[in-house]
C-alpha cells in the first residue's frame, strides 16, 4: 500500500499511484474543478476494481452515506478477490465531522480501499486532519489558462482533428474555465467542424455560448443604470462560474475603454453606422454600447478607467487580494 500523509496535486497523486499499483486504503478526493474530480475518481476505481464485481464494489452516495453501512461493507474481506473497494460520495462527514468513520480510519483492513469523493470539505475539522495523516488527499484545483489550453487541444487531436491556437483562447474567453464547460463547446465544434478537420475562431463565434462576456456585458449595463442589485447579482454569477479575478478585472477594463472609444466617437460626430469599424465592436451591440454611454460623461469614462488600472496595481504590488479588490472596485464603479 502507498504511503499515507499525501496532500497535493491530484492528477499527479493519482496517475502515480495507478503507474506504480501502490494504493493507500484511504483517499479523499475533492476541489473546485468537477470535472478532474469526477475523471480521476474513475481512473481510480478501475485501477482497483471490476466495476461490475458487486461483490467487492459497493457505492454509497448522499443520503445513503451512513456511517455504520460503509463500516460494515468496510469491514467485511473481498471475495475472491485482492481488495474489496468502496466509494463514498457526498458524505458531508468532512464538513460535519463523524467520529465512528474517523475511528474505523485506524482500523480499516488492509485489504479495503475506500475512496471518498466530496463537494464540502473543512479542513479544519478532525476527520481531515485524521485522513490526511492515514491515507490520500487528492486535491483538484482549476487549471490555469496554459494547462487548459493544452487539454483542449489534445480533445481534438485525439481524433484527428485540429484547433488553431487562436481559436482554443477564444473558446476559454467565450465560456470561461470550467472543464465541464469546455468539454461540452469541444464537442459541439468537432461535429461542426468534422468535415473540414480544423476549428478557428470565427467557428468558437459562431458557435459557443459566451457566457461570462454575456454577463459581462449584461453587468457593464447594469452598472451604466447605477442597478445596484442586477450589478452584483450577475458579478456573484460570475464569482459561482470560478472566472479568475485578474480575468474579471481584465474583462470589465476592456469594457469601459470600448466604452470610452464609443463615447470619444460619438462627441467627435462619427456616424453611429461607422461606430462599429472604428471601435472594433460587432455592428450588433453597437446600439447597446451607445446607450451604456449616455450613463456616463466622458470624464466619468476616463475616471472608471483609471479606477481599473489603479486595481490591477493594487493587486499586482500586493497592496491587495486580487478578489478584495475586484469586489471594491465594483462597489467603486457604482457610485
Amino acid at each position: 500500500m502507498a504511503q499515507g500523509k499525501e496532500k497535493a496535486n491530484g492528477m499527479s497523486i493519482i496517475n502515480t499511484h495507478i503507474k506504480s499499483g501502490e494504493f493507500s486504503n484511504l483517499y479523499l478526493l475533492y476541489g473546485t474543478e468537477e470535472y478532474l474530480v469526477s475523471q480521476y475518481k474513475d481512473n481510480l476505481v478501475k485501477a482497483l476494481v471490476d466495476t461490475e464485481d458487486s461483490m467487492n464494489y459497493s457505492v454509497f452516495k448522499t443520503e445513503n452515506a451512513k456511517a455504520d453501512a460503509i463500516i460494515d461493507i468496510a469491514s467485511t474481506m473481498p471475495f475472491f478477490a485482492d481488495r474489496r473497494v468502496v466509494l463514498v460520495e457526498d458524505s458531508d462527514f468532512f464538513k460535519n465531522g463523524n467520529e465512528d468513520m474517523e475511528k474505523f480510519f485506524s482500523t480499516i483492513p488492509e485489504s479495503t480501499v475506500l475512496i471518498f469523493v466530496e463537494h464540502n470539505v473543512d479542513g479544519r475539522c478532525k476527520i481531515f486532519k485524521t485522513i490526511s495523516s492515514k491515507g490520500t488527499v487528492a486535491i483538484f484545483d482549476a487549471q490555469d489558462e496554459k494547462t487548459l489550453a493544452v487539454w483542449i487541444k489534445s480533445l481534438f487531436t485525439r481524433e484527428n482533428m485540429q484547433i488553431e491556437d487562436k481559436a482554443v483562447f477564444r473558446l476559454i474567453e467565450c465560456v470561461g474555465t470550467d472543464m465541464n464547460t469546455l468539454a461540452n463547446e469541444s464537442e459541439k465544434l468537432k461535429c461542426y467542424a468534422l468535415e473540414k478537420g480544423v476549428v478557428v475562431t470565427e467557428d468558437v463565434d459562431v458557435l459557443c455560448v459566451n457566457q461570462i462576456e454575456g454577463k459581462i456585458f449584461d453587468m457593464m449595463d447594469a452598472l451604466s443604470k447605477r442597478d445596484k442589485k442586477t450589478t452584483i447579482s450577475l458579478y456573484d454569477d460570475l464569482v459561482q462560474l470560478r472566472e479568475p479575478a485578474m480575468r474579471l478585472l481584465y474583462l470589465i477594463t476592456r469594457q469601459f475603454n470600448i466604452l470610452l472609444k464609443t463615447k470619444l466617437a460619438i462627441e467627435t460626430g462619427v456616424d453611429s453606422s461607422r461606430i462599429a469599424s472604428v471601435v472594433k465592436v460587432p455592428p450588433f451591440t453597437v446600439k447597446k454600447y451607445i446607450s451604456m454611454c449616455n450613463g456616463y460623461t466622458y470624464n466619468q469614462l476616463v475616471e472608471k478607467v483609471n479606477m481599473c488600472q489603479e486595481t490591477d496595481t493594487k493587486i499586482k504590488t500586493g497592496v491587495m487580494r486580487d478578489n478584495l479588490a475586484v469586489e471594491m472596485l465594483i462597489v467603486e464603479l457604482l457610485q
